[in-house]
């Protein structure tokens, strides 16, 4: 049975393991020693997956060395803003592994993603990454999803597709690396609107468009930088920004609530989840200015974050734009 290392015990990380343990030995590595020993005793994640067990035969562990003896496979589920430093803990295990990244996130100072991180850091390329409308909870409830892996190298990705692919949880393959996670951190800048929209109660007519125009603006920055149009209106794109705009447990629309409605610090002071939509909005700016691309609504949603901008005042912007073509 072949052996494979999930970095990272969060939500995303622990459902995979659940998922993958039914064919694969699982180990789960989790960086906090003392909180390792809360998943091994009680084979549950209170904090991030409460309600979920974690099968007996995954071994839970905060070795990464260790874990990473004889391992053919790892995969990266931390949050973007630890990414590059597991990156550089795991360079000296790092030896040909394949690697599946299932971080979705920008690095905001860079702006890079999570794979250009990864070749800074390692300078391997036998990577993947792993994207698309994947709430943790319901993969780990083993509810129907579907997914796309995104590999510069189509036999890498069509290999992860083979071994991960099951009745309840489809995967398709991809080239476009850039786009998969372009679309992986933009979303959840955009679904912290959707979750301004709907404290405020704008209503459907105006959800609808702003998901639209959001996803439209999202293809526009990432063909900029290099991804492939298709790629945004597919699972990565278009799919993913639906769940994590609609869900209940998306904590990015979630804290967008919070901030229509004046409890942003309650918020995030009750959560230890990383809230992805507020680095990756930094990470968005900063590349569009680089680029000069116009981002007129993730622009909107970063001044209400960082700068304490009224969301009123940024809609009334955003409606009273200069008119153009569809």
């Amino acid at each position: 049975m072949e052996k494979i290392v999930v970095i990272g015990a969060g939500g995303w990380g622990t459902a995979l393991s659940i998922v993958f343990s039914e064919k694969f030995e699982i180990i789960l590595w989790e960086k906090f020693p003392e909180y390792a020993n809360i998943l091994a005793s009680r084979r549950e994640n209170p904090e991030f997956l409460p309600g979920f067990k974690i099968p007996k035969n995954i071994i839970i562990t905060n070795n990464l060395e260790e874990a990473c003896i004889n391992a053919e496979t790892l995969i990266i589920a931390v949050p973007s803003k630890y990414f590059r430093s597991v990156a550089m803990q795991m360079k000296p295990v790092c030896r040909k592994q394949k690697i599946l990244i299932a971080t979705k996130g920008l690095e905001p100072d860079t702006g890079m993603r999570m794979s250009e991180i990864l070749y800074n850091e390692i300078g391997s390329r036998s990577f993947a990454v792993i994207s698309g409308p994947t709430i943790a909870s319901e993969v780990a409830a083993g509810n129907p999803t579907a997914a796309v892996i995104a590999a510069e190298d189509i036999n890498l990705a069509r290999e992860f597709q083979k071994m991960f692919s099951s009745g309840r949880f489809r995967l398709y393959t991809s080239t476009d690396v850039c786009g998969v996670e372009i679309s992986g951190g933009y979303k959840n800048v955009l679904a912290i609107g959707s979750g301004i929209i709907d404290a405020l109660n704008l209503g459907d007519n105006a959800k609808a468009a702003y998901l639209t125009r959001g996803v439209h603006e999202m293809k526009n920055f990432g063909v900029k930088l290099g991804a492939r149009e298709k790629t945004f209106w597919g699972l990565a794109g278009i799919g993913d920004l639906i769940t994590t705009s609609i869900s209940p447990a998306s904590r990015n629309h979630r804290f967008g609530r919070a901030l229509a409605t004046g409890k942003r610090n309650e918020f995030l002071s009750g959560t230890k989840m990383i809230v992805e939509g507020i680095f990756a909005s930094r990470a968005v700016v900063k590349m569009s200015e680089k680029h000069n691309v116009e981002i007129p609504i993730a622009s909107a949603i970063y001044r209400i974050i960082h700068e304490h901008s009224n969301p009123m005042d940024e809609l009334v912007k955003l409606m009273t734009r200069q008119l153009k073509d569809e």
